[in-house]
């Protein structure tokens, strides 16, 4: 699942299915007795529900189909979390190991891009970066990265990493650090900074926070001045800022279009607040509404309403919306977890991102949110408890 999580999008749909199998073979009984007991893996359950029930209302039945296709992780993972359960801490690190290589083989391609590409830093002016792996996903991958950096920074103050393999695990730290500046995708940036302040908060032991604070300061001040990708994309979001709050929605900006997004799909909900439009009818009624109000935007320009709440409303009225910020808004008052860094770092980054990108509404979204929250659920939790709220 990683390797076509990164490299191949059919490997990873049948990579998935086939461990769905596995799962339901294996450990249904157990994955059915979880799901009552956990409000939350029901809520995430719901997430596929929701869009699903809407094909009765919804006129485009091939685009409702292509919508709640993708969703379908958020049925698989939660019923795999009894099998996670049973892998052992040495398999968890093996398996970190595992993610954090590929992410350095895939870095490379990026690096290789970057140093025979001529133009590239040029680039981080005009709202784009360099190619990366996930089908140049630049969203989602720098998504990944931060929950690399989480699970590898957790582990190591944990010190569920020793010997020989934690001075190889700050190194790969180091390295997916820096590449997160390199690439400079905001996600990737905004997730690296909260990661780290909430490890300082929770996790850095009182006589090393002077330091780690002062080192936390220092790394935007460093890559300001030795990476001009990252000077480059900073210089963009304030030029991005400066326009769209104007109201000067020119072509090349990142967030303006998002800003229009949000307007069409406010508009489109308040004219089908109780049951919405439907999963299929999303796109071509937010379509017909930049058609009269924003003609001016390019055709890629023109997104679904890019927060994943209002997307909710619009597809499945005012219920759905509730429904889906409760879902994502529930892991932070689990009690036996919610003060957990890693946990917190996941969810924090995931409801931030899905403020302004509809994550759930692409496969490697929503394959990073259901797997990893259902990965990360089943390691921190007791092995003889399943949930308690």
């Amino acid at each position: 699942m990683w390797a076509g999580m990164l490299w191949s999008r059919a490997l990873l749909s049948l990579a998935m299915m086939a461990f769905f199998v596995v799962t339901v073979f294996s450990r249904f009984k157990e994955s059915r007795e979880a799901v009552k007991r956990s409000w939350w893996m029901k809520l995430m359950i719901l997430l596929f529900i929701i869009p699903a029930i809407t094909v009765f209302w919804s006129e485009d039945s091939s685009q409702w189909a292509r919508a709640v296709q993708v969703k379908l992780p958020l049925v698989f993972m939660p019923l795999a979390i009894p099998v996670f359960r049973r892998l052992g801490r040495r398999t968890r690190s093996s398996l970190l190991f595992t993610l954090c290589g590929f992410i350095m083989l895939s870095s490379f391609y990026s690096y290789w891009n970057y140093f025979t590409t001529a133009g590239m830093n040029e680039l981080y002016l005009k709202a784009k970066v360099f190619p990366v792996a996930m089908s140049n996903d630049h969203v989602r991958f720098a998504w990944l990265l931060t929950i690399g950096y989480a699970w590898l920074l957790y582990a190591l103050l944990k010190g569920e990493i020793d010997g020989k393999m934690k001075l190889i695990g700050y190194g790969l730290l180091v390295y997916i650090a820096v590449f997160i500046h390199v690439l400079a995708a905001k996600t990737g940036l905004m997730g690296f900074y909260i990661v780290n302040a909430l490890a300082i908060l929770t996790m850095v032991p009182r006589k090393l926070r002077f330091p780690s604070i002062a080192l936390f300061i220092s790394i935007p001040l460093i890559g300001w001045f030795l990476l001009p990708t990252f000077q480059n994309r900073v210089k963009f979001v304030v030029w991005d800022y400066q326009n769209y709050s104007r109201g000067n929605y020119v072509e090349g900006l990142s967030d303006g279009p998002r800003i229009l997004s949000y307007k069409a799909g406010t508009e489109v909900f308040s004219r089908h607040p109780l049951m919405g439009v439907g999963s299929g009818d999303v796109l071509s009624e937010t379509w017909q509404w930049y058609d009269v109000n924003a003609s001016f935007l390019k055709n890629y320009e023109r997104l679904l309403p890019s927060n994943e709440v209002l997307l909710y409303a619009c597809a499945g009225g005012i219920l759905a919306a509730i429904v889906c910020l409760t879902a994502l808004l529930y892991p932070f008052f689990m009690k036996n977890i919610r003060g957990n860094m890693l946990w917190l770092c996941f969810h924090i980054v995931s409801v931030i991102g899905f403020m302004y990108e509809i994550g759930l509404e692409v496969q490697h979204g929503v394959f990073l949110y259901g797997f990893f929250s259902c990965w990360f659920y089943s390691m921190l939790l007791p092995a003889v408890e399943i949930e308690a709220v």
